[in-house]
């Protein structure tokens, strides 16, 4: 009584699209994904990092640092789920990899509290390149502020 193993499916290994969106409204989910994950990472860890936030003796450090992890978290989900509509995108499809990787290497060196300046222009220069894509496609991002659950 053999059954055979079905077979795995894995959403990193597809490649993209070569003509038109594979999922309905691909780059306007992207885009609203992205830019939920930007905001987060601009609020809660480009800017404490920047104005001193997570430096020794900083006012309120830990809370910057717990604050910065669940911010890391939540834009690390979005950005999974702005890939998933990039790679339904032939246009996007290229472009979300580099993003996704260089903000999870940020993460963990945030909940490790390692992470340096040097670590941050990293992940904003990575993020600059993806809105400057987005923008070349029609995709503006307007900072607005919206509150991160759990980040108070």
């Amino acid at each position: 009584a053999g059954v055979a193993p079905s077979p795995t499916v894995s959403g990193d290994s597809s490649p993209c699209p070569t003509t038109g969106n594979t999922r309905r409204f691909a780059k306007t989910r992207f885009a609203l994904h992205a830019g939920l994950a930007l905001g987060a990472f601009h609020r809660y860890i480009y800017k404490p990092l920047r104005s001193g936030g997570f430096k020794e003796g900083a006012e309120k450090r830990k809370r910057t640092f717990v604050k910065a992890a669940v911010a890391g978290l939540f834009a690390l989900h979005e950005l999974k789920v702005a890939k998933r509509f990039a790679e339904a995108n032939p246009t996007l499809c290229r472009a979300v990899q580099s993003v996704s990787n260089s903000f999870a290497t940020l993460t963990n060196k945030l909940k490790g509290g390692t992470a340096t300046e040097k670590d941050l222009d990293e992940s904003q220069k990575v993020f600059g390149d993806l809105q400057r894509q987005a923008v070349g496609s029609g995709f503006g991002f307007k900072e607005k502020n919206v509150a991160v659950p759990g980040a108070g």
